[in-house]
Order: structure tokens, then sequence, then C-alpha cells
């Protein structure tokens, strides 16, 4: 649990500051946020650095880390990736970059299932992509893109033992990226634990005569369960557009 300033008691702390700092056992806060900075015209696609249709992996298939070009200065790097095993438990590891060539592929020490973010913990700005793939290295899973050091996918997968309830929900269309007339943000969770097919959760539609971004409060919060695929996708209308979103949400101990 981080300290509490002696100048504050907990009846006087700011309750979205309460979570963060330990003060209710069992309980944390995650905000997830993501662009797709070339999502085609009238297609739909997640929003997350692969700018493509996402794919959830039925098994651990995540096993290698690799950039996409060789960055000597990235050589011998860490990159620390947070995601869930095959059992789809919540897995933190940090895997060094190949010493001699950042492109040679590196095998994780757990496989994983599902990749929630990855970040650098370096104090060298990348500037090629760096991918977490499978063995044939044909699938990326995560990205981080060149200049960012870390992941940007509204994508969240609860881990197994927890209760995700998400708070709110933001999208924008950002410049550069196209002139589409609109964009249909939504909202979905897949429930792995009981094997059901995705259900769309919140829909909102972008009208960029009117609006270029939105924020949402859900209230209540939306309760999703353990293994739950949350994540948010994007349609365009008349042009390709860079599209950003995210998500903040609440986890429980179960």
């Amino acid at each position: 649990m981080a300290k509490i300033p002696q100048y504050m008691t907990q009846n006087f702390i700011d309750e979205n500051l309460k979570i963060p700092l330990g003060v209710y056992p069992g309980l944390s806060s995650v905000n997830k946020f993501g662009q797709n900075p070339t999502m085609a015209s009238g297609a739909t696609e997640e929003i997350w650095d692969g700018s493509t249709t996402y794919v959830f992996p039925a098994t651990a298939l995540m096993t290698k880390l690799s950039q996409t070009t060789d960055q000597a200065a990235f050589q011998g790097e860490t990159v620390r990736i947070e995601g869930l095993d095959a059992n789809m438990a919540a897995v933190i590891q940090d895997v060094i970059v190949d010493d001699t060539d950042s492109t040679t592929p590196v095998v994780l020490a757990t496989p994983l299932k599902r990749v929630n973010r990855m970040y650098c913990l370096s104090a060298v700005v990348t500037d090629s992509s760096i991918r977490l793939h499978n063995d044939a290295e044909n699938v990326n899973y995560s990205v981080i893109e060149p200049g960012n050091n870390q992941t940007l996918q509204a994508i969240y997968t609860v881990p197994a033992g927890k209760q995700a309830y998400v708070t709110g929900l933001y999208a924008a269309i950002l410049a550069g990226g196209g002139n589409p007339t609109a964009c249909d943000i939504k909202l979905w969770n897949t429930d792995n634990a009981n094997g059901y097919a995705k259900q769309l959760k919140f829909v909102f539609g972008i009208d960029l005569d009117f609006q270029a971004h939105f924020q949402h409060s859900f209230k209540p919060y939306k309760i999703f369960p353990a293994q739950s695929d949350i994540y948010v996708t994007g349609t365009t209308v008349a042009a390709t557009a860079s599209v950003s979103a995210g998500f903040d949400l609440i986890l429980v101990d179960e």
C-alpha cells in the first residue's frame, strides 16, 4: 500500500485516489488506451497499434518477441510484458532483447494466451516496431510502434480471479489520418470462461459535422467477469482514419 501523506486522512482523500493508493484491499485500477492510425474506410477494426483486425488466440500462442528492423542501440534492452498465461492467470515478465541483433526472436519464459500491455524499460527510444508474435512470426498480438515505447491498445482481458467494472469510455478521430464523415465506436465483451461469443455492450456514433470525440461515464459501472476480453472497435465512413479510444476500469478480487 502506498504511503498516505501526513496532511491527508482517508476521509479527505478523493475516492479516485484511494484505489491506486491501496486504501481498499483487493481493488486496483487500470487505464487502457489505444490508437489505430490507419483504420480502413468501411472496415471494422480494433483500436490497437496493429491497424488490422485483432486475433485472440485459443491457446497460449504468444511465444516470441523481436524487433522488425535491427536497432543497435536497443540490443540487450528490456521489454516488460503484462499478460495472461494458458490458465488466464496474470503474468508479468521482463524480456531482454537479443544483444547482437534485435530482430532475432527471443522466447518468452511463459507463453501467453493474452497480452494487456507491453512497455520498454529502457532509456532508448525505439525506431522500429517491437512485436509479440507466434512461433512462425506471422501473427502479431501486440506491437510497440517506433517512438511510443509502449503499446497503444484499447484491449484488455480480465485475469482469472478478478472481476472488472468499466467506469468510462472515450474515443476521438485524430488529425492526419484522412477525412472520414463519421465513425461508429463499439465496446465489446467476450466471456471466455463461459464460452460465449462476443457481445456488443455499448455503441456511439461520431459525426464529424458536429464533433470529433466523445467521453461517456457508465452509471452504474458495467461489470465484466474473469477471463473476459474487453475491447473497442471502430468503423469509419468515407475515408481511412486515425482513431483513438480507451476505457477505465476497476479490478476487484473475486
